[in-house]
């Protein structure tokens, strides 16, 4: 008996160590390998977050510098909106990129002109019968925070981000009703905790 239960572990032992040798040979083959990076580079790409000019929310201000310059102004806003001493660098009259001087992180960006563009391409001038339909899609539109309704070319691109389309030129963002031939005047990518 004790010869039999001695056989059974040493053959478990070496199907162990087989399937183990087995593991081993197949994380070194080379097509393997491209397999699992092709699989990380789609997880990526998949996971690829919304920016507007190249720049996330929460990004630093180093990497903003990297990747736009420091061709900017700067002013200062206070800290009454954004719960930290902020300031808005503004990139000529194109981009405004709210920055917390705290954090050195980025709080909201806001596009004004076809100089830059969001992150599929989108630009300022560009119907909505062009933008909208693929975010649609996508994304569920945001909803205010007063009445729970959505908000037409407000998008939750994020957890707690909201990218913004807006259609009117009156500096309030909101849009109402939108029709197709209408033209982006703006896009904002901003914290939805912020917007109240």
């Amino acid at each position: 008996m004790k010869k039999t239960i001695l056989l059974l572990v040493l053959i478990m032992l070496t199907a162990i160590l087989a399937a183990g040798c087995q593991s081993a040979k197949d994380n070194n083959d080379p097509q393997n390998q491209q397999s699992a990076n092709h699989q990380s580079d789609n997880q990526q790409s998949a996971d690829q977050k919304v920016t507007v000019a190249g720049i996330y929310l929460g990004e630093s201000t180093e990497a903003v510098k990297e990747k736009l310059g420091e061709n900017y102004t700067s002013e200062s806003m206070g800290n009454d909106w954004f719960g930290e001493q902020t300031s808005r660098w503004n990139y000529g009259e194109n981009l405004e990129v709210i920055v917390g001087e705290e954090t050195n992180s980025v709080l909201q960006i806001n596009l004004y002109s076809d100089a830059f563009t969001a992150a599929n391409g989108e630009k300022t001038g560009v119907t909505a019968g062009k933008v909208l339909p693929a975010y649609l899609d996508k994304y569920p539109l945001a909803k205010d925070h007063f009445e729970g309704k959505e908000i037409p070319g407000w998008f939750v691109v994020d957890e707690g981000v909201w990218l913004i389309f807006n259609f009117k030129d009156d500096d309030t963002m909101v849009n109402q009703e939108i029709a197709d031939d209408e033209t982006v005047q703006s896009i904002h990518l901003v914290y939805e905790k912020f917007m109240h």
